[in-house]
C-alpha cells in the first residue's frame, strides 16, 4: 500500500507502507481490535478498559504517592509497548482524573506528577467516557448539565414548530 498527501496544493512524495490498518476499510476496526488485545498484558498495577480506539487505564492506591508511582510504572511500560507495537499516542486527548472525596482532593499538598516517557500529563476535574462526563467527586453535576442542556434545546426547538405540525410528528 502507498499514500500521498497534499497540504495547500502541495502534493508529498509517494510513501510505501509497510505496517497499519487502512483507514475506513471494512476491517479495520477489527484488526485494530486485534491489534491492541495484548495491551492490558504490559500493565502491573493499573486495569485498562478499552472499547474501540478509547482506551481509560484505573489505578487506586492507599495514597496519592502509592497510586502516581503505579501509574507512571504503567505508564512507562505502555510507552514501551507502543513503541514495540509502533503505535503512538495522542498527547493532546491524553489526561488524568484524580478521584476522591472533596475533603481529600481540596486538602492535597500537590498535585500527582503524571508522565508517559518525559512528557507531562495534565491533570483535569472532569472527563468525559464514552459521552459520559465524569467529575473528580463523582457527583455526575456536569453530565446531567450537559443532558439537561440538550433536553432544553430541544423542547425549545419543538415550542417553535408546535403550530406548525401536528402533534403525532412531534
Amino acid at each position: 500500500r502507498s499514500q500521498k498527501c497534499q497540504v495547500n496544493g502541495e502534493l508529498s512524495i509517494l510513501k510505501y507502507l509497510k505496517y497499519g490498518v487502512p483507514q475506513g476499510s471494512i476491517l479495520g476496526p477489527l484488526l485494530f481490535l486485534i491489534y491492541i488485545n495484548d495491551l492490558q498484558n504490559c500493565l502491573q498495577h493499573s486495569t485498562a478498559r478499552m472499547f474501540a480506539d478509547d482506551t481509560n487505564i484505573t489505578v487506586s492506591g492507599k495514597s496519592i504517592k502509592e497510586a502516581e508511582v503505579a501509574v507512571n510504572a504503567d505508564l512507562n511500560n505502555i510507552r514501551e509497548w507502543l513503541l514495540s507495537n509502533r503505535l503512538s499516542l495522542n498527547l493532546v486527548k491524553t489526561e488524568y482524573l484524580l478521584i476522591g472525596s472533596r475533603h481529600n482532593i481540596n486538602t492535597l499538598e500537590e498535585q500527582p506528577r503524571v508522565f508517559i516517557g518525559d512528557e507531562p500529563i495534565k491533570g483535569v476535574q472532569v472527563t468525559k467516557a464514552l459521552g459520559v462526563k465524569i467529575d473528580q467527586f463523582l457527583t455526575w453535576d456536569s453530565h446531567i448539565d450537559q443532558i439537561s442542556k440538550k433536553i432544553s434545546s430541544g423542547i425549545s426547538a419543538m415550542k417553535k414548530i408546535k403550530d406548525f405540525t401536528n402533534s403525532d410528528t412531534l
